[in-house]
């Protein structure tokens, strides 16, 4: 019978994150030793792996809130994020709808709120890079200052094997921005399930979607880049799709001044133009838009002239 008293003894002072290390490197080892068949494997060594830098990432957020500095940089990328979710939604809302996104504040706030978790992905992908960036200048510092003597223990945290925990935050980083970037591209494609088939990575999906394109449509994206309209900004179908329902349900109007019939709903552009919205199944999004003049009494539209009085 195994004796699992030593490994629980060891196991016992770690903390939350070195533990979460610790169970995705037997996973990971389990997963090779029965030949990358037992796929469960790999996704418990995602998970256990996205945990342990959550953990280790909360911690330094923690930390750095608690300092001026810390809590000044903070806010400043929150803000440059934010200006950036925002500019991109009202983009997105715009080439759905087609108008100026002001006049649908309501939904250009959903588009932010659903770019939340994007923009979160990216952000954490780049503080991962600098967070690898400098653990591995930790190591450098220590193999430069081991010959003056300096041992590992004046820099390294104060916690159970740090030098064990140091490589594997630099081994392992790497590879949970190679799982961001997965779970953005399943994002992005609306199917939130393909980050866990590991066995047929989103990347190469995404990759062989883009390669089955048209090729007039790859000359026409070539055409405009030549024409200097810049290259087009990624879509999602799915977003649009759900912008474009939230719009019409929501925040369009089913009843106004102007001229209107069901099921056209619409949306007051300005005191003489309106956007009239109509169900539409053979639209890619589902409805037809239309920039149309307001046919309204108060312009004297379905009113009869005056008669006027005959002279004797």
């Amino acid at each position: 019978m195994v004796d699992l008293s030593n490994f629980i003894e060891k196991f016992r002072p770690l903390h939350l994150a070195q533990r979460c290390y610790l169970l995705a490197s037997l996973s990971l080892l389990l997963y090779l030793l029965t030949l990358a068949k037992a796929t469960v494997l790999m996704q418990i060594f995602a998970v256990l792996l996205l945990s342990a830098t959550a953990i280790e990432m909360w911690q330094r957020f923690a930390l750095w809130w608690h300092s001026l500095l810390g809590k000044a940089l903070i806010l400043v990328f929150y803000a440059i994020v934010l200006n950036f979710s925002f500019a991109y939604a009202e983009s997105m809302v715009n080439s759905v709808l087609g108008i100026r996104p002001d006049v649908v504040p309501y939904t250009v706030n959903l588009a932010a709120l659903l770019l939340a978790p994007a923009w979160a992905l990216i952000g954490s992908m780049l503080v991962l890079q600098l967070y690898t960036t400098l653990h591995v200048g930790k190591v450098m510092l220590l193999l430069m200052l081991r010959p003056f003597g300096l041992r590992a223990r004046h820099i390294l945290p104060d916690e159970p094997y740090p030098g064990w925990t140091l490589c594997a935050r630099i081994l392992y980083l790497p590879v949970v921005s190679m799982f961001l970037l997965m779970a953005l591209a399943s994002y992005f494609s609306g199917k939130p399930e393909q980050f866990f088939q590991l066995d047929d990575p989103v990347i190469e999906a995404s990759i062989s979607s883009d390669t089955s394109k048209p090729s007039a449509e790859k000359q026409l994206q070539q055409d405009n880049l030549i024409d200097g309209e810049g290259p087009v900004l990624p879509t999602m179908l799915w977003l649009n799709k759900t912008l474009a329902t939230f719009n019409y349900q929501i925040e369009s109007l089913s009843a106004s001044s102007c001229a209107l019939t069901a099921p056209t709903h619409l949306v007051h552009i300005n005191d003489f133009e309106v956007l009239r919205i109509t169900p539409d199944p053979t639209a890619e999004l589902g409805y037809r838009y239309e920039v149309a003049l307001c046919q309204s009494p108060a312009f004297g539209h379905n009113k009869s002239n005056p008669k006027t009085a005959e002279l004797p």
